[in-house]
């Protein structure tokens, strides 16, 4: 089982491992109401326009909770139920019918906060890794692969948010 305890971060990223989870946070500001960042972010029919990890979402339901499964790279599928879908503020969720060779468990909560005329958008998302000497060795490099991943999806929809 990983043992080790590890974090870092600074004015717009933070991650952290404890023992087989990680932990990532990340904040970014784009320049239009948070309505509009919210409605972008939370279509999953556009999702794998700027998330390159999701291959296909299907939204399973919208009451009394939202749930969608998610297909994504690395041959692994999940459903997230939203457990809060406070329009435009903030959602939480779970992830259940995880299939993966790496993930254990999941969720995370994505916040929408009104800033001089734009959003601050933060996600502060978790994984608990299962239990493998290879995870063990290499979980470091899985935690920069998620964070690199995050940050680009976030600079993507920024970019798509402000080009107009």
């Amino acid at each position: 089982m990983y043992k080790y305890s590890h974090s870092i971060s600074n004015s717009n990223f933070q991650y952290s491992v404890l023992k087989n989870s990680i932990t990532i946070k990340q904040s970014i500001f784009i320049n239009k109401p948070k309505s509009i960042v919210w409605d972008y972010t939370q279509n999953y029919a556009k999702r794998s326009v700027w998330d390159t990890s999701v291959l296909s979402a299907e939204v399973l339901h919208t009451s009394p909770n939202r749930m969608v499964k998610l297909k994504l790279k690395g041959n692994t599928t999940m459903t997230f139920v939203y457990k809060l879908d406070d329009k435009p503020n903030k959602t939480t969720l779970k992830a259940i019918e995880i299939e993966s060779a790496y993930i254990k468990s999941a969720g995370g909560s994505w916040n929408y906060e009104d800033k001089d005329g734009g959003t601050i958008w933060t996600q502060v998302n978790t994984m608990v890794l299962k239990d493998s000497v290879f995870l063990s060795l290499f979980s470091w490099s899985f935690k920069f692969l998620i964070q690199a991943q995050t940050r680009r999806a976030m600079n993507k929809v920024k970019a798509i948010l402000e080009k107009d």
